[in-house]
């Protein structure tokens, strides 16, 4: 019998060391391209404000209006408008019907307005179709943008003015033709429908003069300075958190008696060392809209560790006349200019800049801020020997190992 013969060990110490290798080289290539790897923003203009943000709540002089009519009722004026004393605001009806009747009505008559301008539209001496044609357009993506964002209040006024373009340039391509018998068609038709409109059991005026609002929000008896000045901060708190209590009272709406108002809200003792009364602030109740107005610091009231701001002012709005609890703004000042992230700030040798990429160049720029918050800084838009950035430059904000002149 013969003997099997060994098999040889294998030498794994090339192969070992091949993997090594490798490992070693890929962890350099790694390194290499992450020791340059940088993120930039561009310098573009901006602003911050320098400002208080915090809830606050409207307080107005505000008349309810009762209903005890136990009919159905029709508003002559839109929520919000403007209304003198004695002026018509409203009808009451014996039926849910006639208040649909009346709507059909005012659609039918929409319509005949528009058709009436879509065939005064070939009446003028100069046509340009490829205005309509952009008008048809945008009342098209506007459609489109209402029915995405659930803006069903304003889809029936898009389609109005699609019909309005459409019927323009069907006109002036004569593909409709006379359009005067599809009027008149509609007139008989409105004529008949106003024909089935019951007479009003009830017509409603307003109390006195101010803006009339259609709706009730449970706030009307305490929404008032001077009730809210003598509460704790814990009570006034709930009132800004906790929605009111909905009245089931019937009621055809209320009218702001008054054109001053009052805002009420609550800051820290720190951000009330920027306040004194008497002051003059610009006041925004919609955070996100970027309009202001000019406010009286009325009141500074001290509750526990908050203060108490009340501000006063003479002007009403639309906006305000259908506000109540709102994220609002308290401005002191505005600061323009190129804006740049905070993280991108960097002192070298005492000096404040920011490093800029030029190509595969790493340059630094002196930089003079005018402004600055926990993110952002305002650098001037004009350029000297201090302030360099220019706008378009591309910010460096994150990178390691930086210096002037580095090659990327």
């Amino acid at each position: 019998m013969t003997e099997r013969r060994k098999r040889k060990k294998r030498n794994l110490f090339f192969p070992v060391l091949t993997v090594v290798l490798l490992l070693v080289f890929f962890v350099v290539q790694w390194y290499l391209i992450n020791r340059n790897k940088i993120e930039t923003v561009k310098a573009g203009e901006g602003y911050i404000n320098d400002s208080i943000i915090s809830m606050g709540i409207i307080c107005r002089d505000e008349t309810v209006m009762d209903d005890n009519s136990g009919g159905y009722f029709y508003y002559n004026v839109e929520n919000g408008a403007r209304v003198s004393s004695g002026m018509l605001v409203g009808q009451v009806y014996s039926s849910q019907k006639d208040i649909d009747l009346i709507y059909r009505s005012n659609d039918i008559a929409t319509q005949i307005e528009k058709l009436k301008e879509a065939e005064n539209f070939m009446s003028s001496v100069n046509v340009d179709i490829s205005i309509t044609r952009r008008e048809l357009s945008n009342s098209m993506a506007a459609f489109a943008q209402d029915m995405a964002s659930g803006s069903f209040g304003n889809v029936y006024d898009d389609m109005m003015e699609m019909a309005l373009h459409l019927n323009k340039i069907n006109t002036a391509m004569n593909r409709k033709g006379d359009i005067s018998a599809t009027i008149a068609e509609l007139e008989a038709k409105n004529s008949d429908v106003k024909g089935q409109i019951s007479s009003p059991t009830e017509s409603v005026y307003s109390p006195s003069s101010g803006y009339f609002v259609n709706y009730v929000d449970g706030y009307e008896d305490i929404a008032d300075a001077e009730k809210i000045e003598v509460m704790s901060y814990a009570e006034g708190l709930k009132l800004l958190t906790d929605p009111a209590e909905e009245s089931t009272k019937s009621v055809y709406g209320k009218v702001i008696t008054n054109y001053k108002w009052n805002l009420c809200t609550y800051v820290t003792p720190q951000q009330a060392e920027k306040l004194y009364e008497g002051q003059k602030v610009k006041l925004s109740a919609d955070v996100e809209s970027g309009q202001y107005q000019t406010v009286t610091v009325e009141r500074l009231v001290p509750k526990d560790d908050m203060v108490l701001v009340i501000l006063k002012s003479s002007t009403m709005s639309r906006n305000i006349v259908n506000t109540r609890i709102a994220e609002c703004e308290i401005l002191f000042s505005q600061y323009k200019g190129i804006k740049v992230p905070v993280e991108a700030l960097r002192f070298v040798d005492g000096q404040q800049g920011v490093y800029v990429k030029f190509s595969k160049l790493v340059k630094f720029k002196k930089v003079a801020p005018v402004y600055q918050d926990e993110n952002y800084a305002i650098l001037p838009l004009e350029t000297d020997s201090e302030n360099q950035v220019e706008l378009y430059d591309n910010i460096i904000v994150k990178g390691v190992n930086l210096y002037d002149g580095k090659y990327l």
